[in-house]
C-alpha cells in the first residue's frame, strides 16, 4: 500500500508547525516546507514523539522551480494526498506607507505561493485528496493597516474556489481556514512596529498589547491558539469532511460572523 503523504508549507514555526504536528497522527509521512529547513525548537519534545516519517525541505513558495522540487521530494515518500498552505507574511502598515516592494512580496508569498503549490498538487494528484489554504480574518475586515495582507488573503479565498471547481471531478477537495488572533511571530513583529509608533505601548508587554486587540475584536474574549486552527485543518483534510469543498471557515471566536 502506498504511503499517504501530507505536504505543509510554512511549517518551520508558529501555526504551520502546529498544523504539521497535528497531521502527524493522520499520515504516514510529512514533507514540511519553509525558507528554513529547521524547526523553531518550541515543539521539540512533541516532534520526538512523532512516529510518521518527517522530511524538512527548504522551499521558496514564490518560485515555481522550488515548488516542483518540493513535490518531487514528497513523491519519494509516497502519494501526496494532503496539502496545507500555511506559508505567509504580513505586518500592520498604514495604507499610505505600503510601498510597491512590500505589496509585491506580500502577494508573492501569500497568493502566488498558494497558487503555485495548488497548481502543482493538481497536476500530480489523481486520487481522492484534499487541500486547505490558510487565509485570515484580515481578508474580511477591510483594516486600514492591512490593505496588502488582507487583499492577498482575500485572493487566496477566491483562488480556493477555483481549485475546488477544478479538483471536484477527481475527488480533490479544497477549503480555506481563516484564523483569528493568534500570538505568532507575525503578531510580535506587528507589535514591535506599533510600539515604535506609539510610545505609550513601551511599558506594555507583547501579551498585554495583544490582549488589547483581543478584547476589542473577539466577542468570546479570548485569543485563538494554533491548535484550534490545526484541529479544523485536520478535519477538513479528513474523510469526515468528504462532502465539504470550496468553503471558507473562520476559527476566530466570533470576530468575523458569516
Amino acid at each position: 500500500m502506498t504511503a499517504r503523504v501530507a505536504v505543509v508549507t510554512g511549517a518551520a514555526r508558529g501555526l504551520g508547525e502546529a498544523i504539521a504536528l497535528r497531521l502527524a497522527a493522520d499520515y504516514d509521512a510529512l514533507v514540511l516546507a519553509d525558507l528554513t529547513d529547521r524547526a523553531s525548537g518550541e515543539c521539540a519534545q512533541q516532534w520526538e514523539d512523532v512516529t510518521s516519517e518527517v522530511s524538512r525541505v527548504r522551499c521558496d513558495v514564490r518560485d515555481a522551480g522550488s515548488v516542483r522540487e518540493l513535490f518531487d521530494r514528497a513523491e519519494e515518500f509516497g502519494d501526496p494526498v494532503a496539502l496545507v498552505n500555511a506559508a505567509g507574511v504580513g505586518i500592520f502598515t498604514p495604507l499610505l506607507e505600503i510601498d510597491e516592494a512590500m505589496w509585491d512580496n506580500t502577494f508573492a508569498v501569500n497568493t502566488r505561493g498558494t497558487f503555485l503549490t495548488c497548481q502543482e498538487f493538481l497536476r500530480r494528484t489523481e486520487s481522492a485528496s484534499a487541500i486547505v489554504n490558510i487565509a485570515s480574518i484580515g481578508a474580511r475586515l477591510g483594516g486600514d493597516m492591512l490593505a496588502h495582507y488582507g487583499a492577498s488573503k482575500a485572493a487566496v479565498i477566491e483562488l480556493s474556489h477555483s481549485v475546488a471547481r477544478v479538483g471536484a471531478s477527481r475527488g480533490i477537495r479544497c477549503n480555506t481556514v481563516m484564523p483569528g488572533l493568534i500570538l505568532t511571530d507575525m503578531w510580535r513583529q506587528t507589535i514591535a512596529f506599533l510600539r515604535e509608533r506609539d510610545p505609550g505601548l513601551a511599558s506594555l508587554s507583547d501579551d498585554q498589547v495583544f490582549q488589547g486587540f483581543v478584547e476589542q475584536m473577539v466577542p468570546m474574549g479570548r485569543p485563538q491558539e494554533a491548535r484550534d486552527i490545526a484541529e479544523m485543518v485536520a478535519f477538513l483534510l479528513g474523510d469526515g469532511a468528504r462532502n465539504v469543498t470550496g468553503q471558507t471557515v473562520s476559527v476566530d471566536g466570533g470576530a468575523v460572523m458569516t
